[in-house]
């Protein structure tokens, strides 16, 4: 993996300066790394000046509040999916491939944040829906809440790779997205995203995850379903750790040909299907499940850090690798 070139994901964004730019650590602008000239090749609005600006303060932070549960569906005993009430304007932010928000119970410490991505972003009814499956500690306290969450957000780095997927970056595209486990979230808010103006497939690994979940959102495009969720072209059932199963996806991508492969999933299998991919599909833009370990969402903590062949320490949590 190549970590010499890489994004803010925040640059140019809302919530841009954010609170790296006060400890001259800022992930794009040179000057607010402590340099005397700029040599940040930003094309947006000039990060330095907006700081300078705005005396010093972080824009925008985001901030703690509280969601109330509007709805909660157990598809497996360790997996629930929870309705949360969090307004429009949330709800629209929360739209786009890639977003996730920290979530906690209402009488747990900030020791309990979690990162959980959006799974389906209600922006008429000013809801997120977010599935939660048991891992440990952390989510065993969220299924046990009943009536709201301490929420904080929106993210938008939880996937790497975002120009394969970004919708206003596709139209009359063929997307290929691998999804397994709870890697599902994230696959079913971007088929939504991309659905409508492109040729979206979805293949499932069904172990450790519901069939149900797939089909109370998602339907094949003309199937008997259709209407019991957003329509794609296709969903694929498989085993990936099936040397049948493996070989009928590569069968699959080699006559679809597709222009963007998506694969939600663990690092093994992120590295796998990625050479798949390399060696099937050559010409294809990729994106993959960002897998490190975020804690803050904020590139202060350091738990999701990287150094790189140059020296250079990359945050996971914003930085988008190019």
């Amino acid at each position: 993996m190549n970590y010499s070139t890489y994004d803010c994901i925040d640059a140019g964004t809302e919530n841009c300066p954010c609170y790296l730019a006060l400890t001259g650590d800022c992930l794009t602008c040179s000057r607010l790394q402590g340099k005397d000239s700029c040599d940040c090749n930003w094309k947006g609005v000039c990060i330095y000046n907006e700081f300078m600006q705005g005396n010093g303060r972080v824009n925008n932070p985001r901030k703690e509040f509280t969601a109330g549960i509007v709805r909660r569906k157990f598809y497996l005993d360790d997996l629930a999916v929870f309705v949360l009430d969090v307004g429009k304007g949330f709800a629209i932010k929360a739209g786009s491939p890639g977003s996730y928000v920290f979530m906690r119970g209402r009488k747990d410490t900030r020791f309990y944040d979690i990162p959980i991505s959006v799974m389906h972003a209600d922006v008429e009814r000013g809801q997120i829906h977010v599935a939660v499956k048991v891992i440990s500690t952390k989510t065993k306290t969220l299924l046990e809440e009943n009536e709201a969450f301490v929420l904080r957000g929106v993210y938008r780095n939880g996937i790497q790779g975002l120009e394969a997927v970004r919708p206003r970056n596709l139209k009359n595209a063929s997307v290929l997205l691998v999804a397994k486990g709870i890697g599902l979230a994230p696959a079913i808010l971007t088929a939504e995203s991309l659905g409508n103006r492109n040729r979206v497939d979805l293949v499932v690994d069904t172990e450790k995850i519901s069939t149900e979940l797939v089909s109370d959102y998602l339907s094949e495009s003309g199937s008997e379903t259709a209407g019991s969720g957003v329509e794609i072209h296709r969903i694929r059932y498989m085993s990936l750790g099936s040397e049948e199963d493996r070989q009928t996806l590569e069968r699959v991508m080699a006559e679809e040909k597709y222009d963007s492969v998506a694969v939600l999933a663990s690092d093994y299998y992120v590295e796998q299907i990625g050479k798949l991919t390399e060696r099937i599909l050559p010409e294809a833009k990729r994106a993959f499940s960002n897998n490190f370990r975020i804690c803050c969402g904020e590139g202060v903590c350091g738990a999701c850090s990287v150094v790189n062949a140059g020296g250079e320490t990359i945050k996971m949590c914003k930085c988008q690798l190019k």
